[in-house]
């Protein structure tokens, strides 16, 4: 018996009945209605009659007699699944044979039933309907689910148990690949073939091991190439569909486009590479520049005694010129690791690109064609004047040697607006900045070439073509100036070096004036901090040889002992910035409070310490770069003074 709760749940039952015994249909009737299942039942009892009651398929299932004068039971399953193929059909018959029981199976009959066993066609009946209740709101599930999948930028993709066949796929899936739904849909082997073949392997023994030791799911990354010849980074997640009783019907695969986070993380990897060799070119910077500052002064001072022999004094220049070569040499390997102290000021960078003109036509000469392209109003920028024309320089060389046939050179500077896609791709903050671009029509890079292109020493030029500094420099500059070089090439194309800078609002600050490089003399007490022995020495010469006293020490803590047991007047404390036991940031800070009249000058070719870095950009506190000569050194101790 069918409950009262059953009957209360389901509306009327539409039944097509095909039956030629009207006793038959009659005990029929019966039976249903004694079993209280509600049901509206529609005799027929002719091909004829069956044929036209099939037509419009209003029937929630058909109840087929397998033995009629004018149709047979497979002939009546075959117009029923074809006129109405949603609707359940069950066969009764008297006696059937196995093979045909099998066929009509085969053919889609929901079940077979023996006249003299009825009694079970009432649960036969609300099983069928429940069971295409079951799958039409399947089909309505399904349904939203595409039209869900649809509207995602996450591919969603059904393959039947043989992965060659593919039932489903989002629009996601065909814009990743490149390719039209429907063509995905005739041909799987089209999404196989997309994959790369070296990630088409390993996702081949990936995917037999998964089969061989099921797990929950298969995870992979795979790149793909599309039609238009461009490549995605793909993530895949493989997942087994089962049905109630957890056989396997089919395969998940949701796959999302990874091409942004994959190129992220190769920036992330160059960049931890470049800090790396950044902090080696650092430390490598500050032992040189103490060298080159002991070299180039020594040289400079036996240069400026009388008597010389001119073969002496030639040696002497040889080793001066060399000492300054090596010193370009190490501010270049300073500006990569980011570590040179510069002195920004804001200003406009297209007043500055313009005022180059004179240079950069003495650097290319006359066979590019130079286009520039200054907007008109740009906004300011925090950067170091000198530093931003090295940038500028380097990148217009560099972009000269890669068209030795001719070609155009374009230098742009604009304002631009960077939204939270576009920064977060950059590795940036979104907000307002300026870029300036360099742009060439020449040989290009290859890929290997464009991911070390600003690696220190790396050069494609040969051992006569340069240092290998060239781009490294840039890139330390514009990082240490809180900016953003982007490299885009493309072989035998054109390469494109985008330098995006913070752009400000407030006025750009009036450029200080030069002044001749001459001894300048003095007759006041200098107090020289540095803990190399041989610079010591040489500052103490240079200074006293320009009338100054001097007195030296090798560390802060001798210069604070020094300074307690002085009874005399110290005008002004010269330290280097880099020494152990106690920075010069600190010595400085400590010899106020004990000499609060003394003068403080810090001198430095290297520090990696920041704090120290942002002090050090504000022009009114005294600085000396190393390597220095003798007229920097005695100037800046007079400008130091008189400040």
């Amino acid at each position: 018996m069918i409950t009262g709760e059953r009957r209360q749940t389901f509306r009327r039952i539409r039944i097509l009945h095909l039956e030629d015994s009207v006793r038959d249909q009659e005990y029929v009737a019966d039976l249903l209605d004694s079993a209280g299942l509600p049901v509206t039942l529609t005799p027929v009892a002719t091909r004829a009659a069956f044929e036209a009651a099939l037509v419009g398929c209003a029937f929630d299932l058909i109840l087929c007699d397998f033995s009629l004068p004018d149709l047979d039971g497979l002939a009546a399953l075959r117009l029923a699944k074809t006129a109405c193929p949603a609707a359940p059909v069950i066969m009764v018959s008297g006696a059937i044979h196995p093979e045909i029981a099998v066929a009509c199976l085969q053919q889609g009959a929901t079940d077979l039933l023996l006249k003299d066993r009825l009694e079970r066609l009432p649960s036969a009946i609300q099983r069928a309907v429940d069971e295409r209740a079951r799958r039409a709101l399947l089909r309505d599930v399904e349904q939203r689910f595409q039209t869900m999948a649809d509207q995602s930028p996450t591919g969603y993709m059904f393959l039947e148990t043989n992965p060659d066949r593919i039932i489903y796929a989002s629009r996601a899936v065909a814009e990743l690949h490149g390719l039209s739904r429907d063509a995905i849909l005739r041909d799987a082997s089209l999404v196989r073939m997309a994959i790369v073949p070296e990630d088409r392997e390993k996702m081949n023994v990936a995917w037999l091991d998964w089969v061989a030791h099921p797990t929950s799911q298969l995870e992979q990354e795979l790149r793909v190439q599309r039609p238009d010849g461009t490549f995605r980074w793909l993530q895949l997640t493989i997942t087994r569909v089962t049905d109630d009783d957890g056989h396997r019907t089919r395969y998940c695969c949701i796959m999302q486009d990874a091409t942004e986070r994959k190129a992220m993380e190769v920036r992330m990897q160059q960049a931890q590479k470049m800090e790396v060799v950044g902090r080696l070119a650092g430390g490598i910077a500050h032992d040189f520049n103490n060298l080159l500052t002991v070299i180039s002064g020594s040289a400079e001072l036996a240069l400026a005694q009388g008597g010389t022999p001119d073969s002496v004094r030639q040696d002497l220049q040889e080793i001066h010129s060399a000492s300054v070569r090596g010193a370009a040499l190490v501010a270049q390997l300073m500006a990569f690791s980011r570590q040179q102290i510069l002195r920004p000021r804001v200003l406009d960078p297209a007043t500055l690109i313009r005022n180059l003109d004179s240079l950069l036509e003495r650097l290319i000469g006359g066979q590019l064609q130079v286009v520039l392209q200054v907007a008109p109003e740009v906004g300011r920028i925090r950067v170091d004047p000198g530093q931003l024309e090295q940038v500028l320089v380097n990148l217009v060389v560099n972009a000269r040697d890669a068209m030795p046939q001719g070609g155009t050179l374009t230098i742009s500077v604009d304002a631009t607006e960077l939204d939270d896609a576009e920064a977060t791709r950059l590795s940036m903050a979104a907000g307002p900045y300026v870029r300036l671009m360099v742009a060439d029509t020449g040989q290009g890079m290859t890929d290997e070439v464009r991911r070390r292109a600003f690696e220190p020493f790396f050069t494609t030029k040969g051992t006569e073509g340069g240092t290998g500094l060239g781009l490294s420099t840039v890139y330390g500059i514009v990082q240490q100036s809180g900016g953003t070089v982007v490299l885009t090439s493309t072989l035998n194309v054109g390469t494109t070096f985008t330098l995006y800078f913070p752009r400000l609002a407030e006025a750009a600050e009036a450029m200080p004036a030069l002044t001749a490089a001459a001894m300048a003399a003095g007759t006041e007490t200098v107090l020289v901090v540095d803990d190399d022995p041989a610079l010591r020495a040489l500052i103490r010469r240079m200074l006293t040889s320009a009338g100054y006293t001097v007195i030296v020490a090798e560390d802060g803590r001798a210069a604070l002992a020094i300074l307690s047991a002085l009874e005399r007047k110290v005008d002004l404390l010269l330290t280097d910035m880099v020494m152990p036991t106690m920075t010069g940031q600190e010595l400085g800070e400590r010899c106020r409070t004990v000499r609060p009249g003394m003068r403080v000058m810090y001198m430095s070719g290297f520090t990696e310490d920041e704090v120290a870095h942002r002090n050090l950009r504000n022009p009114e506190i005294a600085f000396l770069a190393k390597p220095f000569t003798a007229a920097s050194l005695t100037r800046g101790v007079r400008d130091a003074l008189q400040g």
